[in-house]
């Protein structure tokens, strides 16, 4: 059953896809962290594991979006409602619980969902990633990338690869060589004070997009690699 109250929240699902090939929680991980919300993802290439989702992501698909073809946001929104609201209330669902009814007729009663929070600490999430251990490659630069930001580390480990240890209490990442710590890197980008939820949302939102257009670029990179001279 889908909730029509949370169609705001389907225009901006996509934006906070989990980026692949990163080691680094995206920012929906962290979103749902600071809200006290745990997020379990599916294997890569096992949608099954996501059976309930999947399936209606393609009949939105085919029943809805391939038939009304929306031209811009506007029509996108405005479909998506109407099919919302036939598919809890007109369309026979064959899902066990359901038995062949609609699902607001087989479940006239919902429970009611927790009310928003006033304020979010937007940096929540560090608790919850305490203890991640990344590796990285030292660059030329003598420089290394973790959450679209860049941390200096040494001039002499350039090529060589280093593990950086999370540590949330000190909010840093501890920088191990040869397993030893050399020194600690302050984590960049921590905002340090609560925000209106309005606010935060808005801040995930920033870093969901920058993550986004990495993410192209990189593809981009990546396809035209074997076509750039070195």
């Amino acid at each position: 059953m889908v909730d029509p109250s949370a169609s705001p929240w389907i225009a901006i699902r996509a934006g906070w896809a989990v980026q692949k090939r990163s080691d680094f929680p995206a920012a929906l991980l962290r979103f749902g962290a600071c809200l006290g919300i745990e997020i379990h993802l599916c294997d890569p290439h096992h949608p099954q594991q996501n059976a309930f989702v999947e399936r209606y992501n393609r009949t939105y698909q085919e029943e809805c979006l391939a038939l009304d073809r929306p031209a811009d946001l506007e029509q996108a929104k405005a479909v998506t409602a109407a099919f919302v609201q036939h598919s809890n209330v007109e369309r026979p669902h064959q899902g066990l619980s359901c038995g062949n009814h609609p699902p607001r007729t087989a479940f006239p009663q919902l429970p009611a969902l927790p009310a928003l929070p006033a304020t979010v600490d937007p940096d929540g999430w560090l608790t919850h990633l305490d203890g991640l251990h990344l590796e990285r490659k030292v660059d030329r630069h003598g420089m290394v990338s973790v959450d679209l930001k860049r941390y200096y580390v040494s001039a002499h480990l350039v090529g060589q690869h280093v593990v950086l240890h999370l540590d949330a209490t000190s909010r840093c990442l501890q920088v191990l060589h040869d397993q030893q710590v050399i020194k600690a890197l302050p984590l960049r980008g921590l905002v340090g004070q609560r925000l209106s939820f309005e606010q935060f949302l808005t801040h995930m939102l920033h870093q969901a997009r920058a993550q986004a257009r990495l993410r192209s670029l990189q593809e981009r990179k990546y396809r035209a690699g074997p076509f750039i001279a070195p």
